[in-house]
């Protein structure tokens, strides 16, 4: 395979009104803008962006993905979006995916440069929380694929984080049944990439039976948390982040990126 460039971004928790800077330092607006025209300006081309979740933040009407997608659009790559917690999916998917809703989820497959990209629709009904969950139906389409007769290399996404931090306070966001997602994975550990997040507002990685999770800094404000921390700390580096992902024959890279506002 060639090497093969995206970048990995999460949780832009664009609002409706665009002036608002609500928890963080800018507006979610300004700090979006900002991130995409650094994303224009690499050295070296991308394939596509990956967004994964957040991508609004508790959009009031359908229309607001609307110029979610125009913002987006002056990106000269495909974007490819997962509903986060704070989306609503079945909006999200007519408008930022094109497609006509047929199922609860907006799970997605494609293949880029050899490699293959399974999306996971980790999201449940914003009333029930903000935990995640797959559904039985889900964890079978992708054990599947990761079960199948398959040498293309494997990335796999979604929004929520599928595994403990091991810090008390934000367990009850968790994937709630990421030990099951986990072990589906273990089926394609041989050619399994990487599996990448956001939901928690900081790079995280977690590295469980040769599986490697990494997790991306938001896009709007970030959160801090260290191995057995009981309460929220703050983080003083309100910058935003992105994950510039390189895959090669040999090797996987991941550097995690940030921009001064």
């Amino acid at each position: 395979m060639q090497p093969l460039t995206f970048v990995h971004l999460s949780d832009s928790h664009l609002v409706t009104d665009p002036d608002s800077v609500g928890t963080g330092f800018v507006s979610a607006l300004a700090a979006t803008e900002a991130l995409l025209r650094e994303i224009e300006a690499l050295p070296a081309p991308i394939e596509f962006l990956l967004n994964t979740g957040d991508v609004n933040h508790d959009p009031r009407r359908e229309d607001d993905y609307r110029r979610t997608l125009e913002l987006y659009s002056r990106l000269d790559v495909p974007v490819y979006f997962l509903p986060g917690n704070h989306d609503r999916s079945d909006w999200l998917q007519r408008r930022l995916l094109g497609r006509e809703v047929t199922g609860p989820h907006a799970d997605q497959e494609f293949e880029a440069g050899g490699v293959q990209f399974l999306l996971l629709d980790s999201t449940v009904p914003q009333e029930e929380g903000g935990h995640g969950r797959l559904e039985p139906e889900q964890l079978a389409w992708l054990e599947g694929r990761c079960a199948a007769s398959d040498s293309r290399p494997l990335v796999v996404a979604l929004h929520h984080n599928p595994l403990s931090l091991g810090v008390s306070w934000p367990e009850e966001l968790i994937l709630r049944n990421g030990e099951a997602l986990h072990e589906v994975l273990t089926l394609a550990r041989h050619r399994l990439r990487l599996v990448l997040y956001g939901h928690i507002h900081e790079s995280v990685l977690t590295l469980r039976d040769g599986i490697a999770c990494h997790s991306v800094r938001g896009s709007w404000f970030q959160l801090r948390t260290w191995y057995g921390q009981a309460s929220l700390g703050p983080e003083p580096l309100q910058w935003p982040g992105y994950n510039l992902v390189t895959l090669t024959e040999r090797d996987t890279f991941v550097r995690h990126c940030r921009l001064r506002l």
